[in-house]
C-alpha cells in the first residue's frame, strides 16, 4: 500500500485563538480514520485545513501533492 494522506505539525489559528495544536498523521491507501474529541477539540477545523478550506501552518500531503 502506498501513503495516500500526510499530515505533519498542523496548526489552524482563528485570529488569536489556536483550534488545533502540532496535528501529525498519516493514512495508508485503503485505510479508514475517525477523528473524535469533545467540542471544541478542533475536529472540524482540522477538516477543513485537509480540504483547503481553512488556512494552516504545517504541511499536508495527499497523493504525492
Amino acid at each position: 500500500m502506498s501513503e495516500l494522506l500526510r499530515v505533519e505539525r498542523l496548526d489552524v489559528h482563528y485570529g488569536g485563538i489556536q483550534a488545533v495544536r502540532d496535528i501529525s498523521f498519516s493514512l495508508q491507501e485503503g485505510e479508514q480514520a475517525t477523528l473524535i474529541g469533545a467540542n471544541g477539540a478542533g475536529k472540524s477545523s482540522t477538516v477543513r485545513a485537509i480540504t483547503g478550506l481553512e488556512n494552516f501552518s504545517g504541511n499536508i500531503v495527499y497523493n504525492g501533492h
